[in-house]
């Protein structure tokens, strides 16, 4: 009895943890996203203004916007499709706006590829999940 009482007190303890954790990272998403919003709100500025960027620092500009994006979903999310996007993304950034070295690009190339692959033939979305659940309820039903 006094075994079984521990672990209810240990599951609300648990509990009340895990709740703290999800509001801290939703405020974190917050305040990713408001950061992202004052980073697009010069971006006016840097493309017309005096100091006009380059196109690659353009592109380096939105791609980071798009990245911290990414994150504040894969945070709001919590699935493995905006987990591969935000990955898929940042790889992309980097062989677009980093000029490396043939081996460099190399491996992002191969980086890409494998991320791809496994979003091909490994990974199962959330979406084809449930429609997999639901094809193999019919499929019961009909037994």
């Amino acid at each position: 009895m006094m075994h079984s009482k521990a672990n209810q007190v240990l599951h609300r303890i648990q509990g009340v943890f895990f709740q703290y954790a999800m509001w801290f990272e939703v405020i974190i998403a917050l305040i990713i996203f408001f950061g992202i919003v004052i980073h697009l709100y010069r971006l006016p500025e840097l493309t017309f203004g005096n100091e006009a960027l380059s196109f690659n620092a353009f592109l380096q500009y939105l791609l980071e916007a798009l990245i911290g994006l990414e994150v504040v979903m894969m945070l709001c999310r919590h699935d493995l499709d905006s987990i591969m996007e935000a990955m898929i993304f940042a790889v992309a950034k980097n062989l677009l706006v980093i000029h490396e070295s043939t081996l460099g690009v190399l491996i992002g190339v191969l980086a890409l590829a494998v991320l791809f692959a496994i979003r091909k033939f490994l990974f199962i979305s959330g979406t084809e999940l449930l429609e997999r659940r639901k094809h193999s309820d019919y499929i019961q039903r009909d037994k």
